[in-house]
């Protein structure tokens, strides 16, 4: 072969080493389109997966919540309690005694159960037998040994998970049902009856029973055994599985999947969600080999152009040779120089609309991405129904207002704006003034929960109240002065919000203060390389609506630029301080 090679002419030499020279960096770009087209399949899935998963326990966290708040009602009603005492010790009631207890008290609970579309029953057995019943809020206590919860050793507050509702012998058996079982008591500790709060699996977790193309999910119990749910792989796979917050990638039957792992507190299991791989994979097996044979037919057709194009046009050809070997080397704005006429002229213009389709087919993966990162944020806020949410808190307010309890009116009404404003869709950036209205009512709130106060001190000047920022920018980093500044010191402190102008630079910086206890340099240095993005963070360090500092970092720099972003300052027993800088905008005739 080398012989022939020596023999050959000069113009076909000089075409068999550009060919070469040109078929190794395509080979190689070959391979790293291959590659990145893979890994971005990979992670735009394991996105998606994330996000079902977020759904999914948002959604068993909400029913959670709802029927905990369904039990409290029920428990702190003490006609209820007070008529279940009476018919345990066997008191006898009138016609009319059990219809004014119907009327005024039954009928409204009724009421509470009926206007909740995610309540499927709200019962309560009496510990009698021999009853009048008030269906479908009250029971005796030989319908109660109907159901299967009721068959073991009864625990107070506690889930049963996925059963039949067997209480009518006479009606359908409704499948797919989970119950929050309450015994209730009288203020000596008597045991009266016990109360019931369900919902449907089906409805608060439907990926349980309908599992989609290549996803299925499964609810784990502390023993790893299935409570609900049905996997597609034997015990022993799904036993193999380590329990592990997050995605990972892992391998059942010999397969490529994607685990989904997140730990149910309210229900003391774990939602388990896998996803193929599979299709990835072989898609992109079957785009490599199609690529490869394009590249190397291009190969071979340059190969013979070049053996006749060399001869007259060496020099135009190396220009253009050139353009190419700098967009292989990384500059991705170099251009083919096209001279003179001809097919040397031709391979120019091909060569440059290639890399033409290249630049185009980076920008697109960059507006992809961006694309994908605002569906996020859309499924986040998407996630509940804001008109249900909204009416049930205007009527809890309302109910609030009758008792005179003010201070739970004011914080229902605060929770209300907080939901408002981060679940309305809005594109672009929203107003300062906005964003600061939205911490005070998430301080408000977080008041509720300590014995100390947390006041919010904003010294902001007003032309910057007009300005834009990224939506929900600032709560997560006054979250985490709340998180590790306030509730670290467990006293009455301060959080200020403080914001400078710098109109000759055109920016302005926004400075959260806390007087918490502040970080060492090791900790400083580890928080700073988790904003950049250079160390993960752990699952600890993201505020409590999955928006870390880091993904505030990429946000602000994805919208304004590198040259903007966090500053994090902080020293031991002095607190810390948390500099965002953003680009002012000045207003101009005819702007709002």
């Amino acid at each position: 072969m080398m012989k022939r090679f020596r023999r050959a002419t000069l113009s076909r030499q000089l075409a068999v080493v550009s060919c070469l020279i040109l078929l190794v960096p395509m080979l190689l770009l070959w391979y790293t389109i291959l590659r990145s087209q893979q890994d971005s399949a990979i992670q735009t899935r394991a996105r998606e997966a994330q996000s079902r998963c977020i759904q999914m326990v948002t959604q068993a966290e909400r029913a959670a919540e709802l029927c905990n708040m369904s039990s409290q009602v029920f428990l702190n009603t003490p006609a209820l309690v007070e008529h279940l005492n009476m018919l345990t010790v066997d008191i006898p009631l009138g016609a009319s005694d059990l219809l004014e207890f119907y009327r005024q008290h039954v009928s409204s609970l009724e009421k509470i159960t009926l206007s909740n579309p995610y309540l499927y029953q709200t019962r309560v057995y009496s510990n009698a037998d021999d009853i009048t019943e008030m269906m479908p809020i009250l029971y005796s206590a030989r319908r109660m040994d109907r159901m299967p919860w009721a068959q073991g050793t009864l625990v107070s507050g506690s889930w049963y998970l996925d059963f039949d509702d067997q209480l009518f012998a006479d009606y359908p058996v409704t499948p797919h049902i989970m119950s929050l079982v309450t015994v209730i008591t009288t203020s000596a500790q008597k045991q009266v009856g016990v109360l019931e709060v369900a919902v449907r699996m089906d409805e608060v977790l439907p990926d349980l029973f309908e599992p989609s193309q290549g996803s299925w999910s499964v609810l784990l119990d502390g023993d790893g055994g299935v409570a609900a749910g049905q996997a597609a792989v034997s015990p022993e796979e799904l036993a193999s599985i380590s329990f592990q917050e997050g995605t990972a990638r892992s391998t059942l039957e010999g397969k490529p999947v994607l685990v989904t792992q997140t730990r149910l507190k309210d229900f003391g299991c774990t939602y388990l969600q896998v996803t193929s791989l599979t299709d990835i994979y072989r898609t992109g097996l079957q785009q490599g080999v199609f690529l490869l044979v394009i590249l190397l037919a291009a190969a071979a057709v340059m190969l013979y152009a070049v053996s006749q194009l060399t001869r007259r046009m060496l020099r135009g050809f190396y220009r253009a040779f050139d353009g190419i070997r700098a967009f292989a080397d990384g500059d991705t704005d170099a251009m083919v120089e096209v001279t003179g006429e001809g097919e040397v002229a031709a391979f120019a213009r091909e060569a440059g609309g290639l890399l033409d389709q290249l630049r185009q087919l980076m920008r697109d993966n960059i507006q992809r991405e961006a694309q994908i990162q605002r569906a996020e944020t859309r499924a986040l806020q998407n996630q509940i129904n804001a008109h249900f949410i909204y009416n049930v808190l205007e009527a809890i307010k309302m109910m609030a207002e009758i008792d005179e309890e003010y201070e739970i009116a004011d914080a229902v009404t605060a929770l209300a704006k907080l939901l408002r404003y981060s679940m309305k869709l809005e594109s672009g950036g929203v107003m300062l003034e906005r964003e600061l209205d939205y911490i005070q009512n998430y301080i408000t709130l977080m008041d509720l929960r300590f014995d100390y106060v947390i006041s919010l001190c904003v010294d902001m000047p007003p032309e910057l109240l007009g300005q834009k920022v990224p939506k929900i920018s600032l709560q997560p980093i006054v979250e985490n002065a709340v998180v590790h500044g306030a509730a670290a010191l467990a006293a009455d402190t301060t959080i200020t919000v403080r914001g400078t102008l710098d109109a000759e630079r055109g920016r302005f910086s926004i400075q959260i203060i806390d007087e918490g206890c502040g970080m060492d340099e090791a900790g400083l240095a580890r928080l700073r390389r988790q904003i950049a993005g250079e160390e993960p963070a752990p699952a600890a360090s993201t505020s409590g609506n999955g928006i870390g500092l880091g993904n505030v970092q990429a946000r602000i720099r994805m919208a304004f630029g590198e040259e903007y972003g966090l500053q994090v300052d902080s020293e031991p027993g002095r607190g810390t301080t948390v500099s965002v800088t953003l680009p002012y905008m000045e207003k101009t005739e005819g702007t709002a």
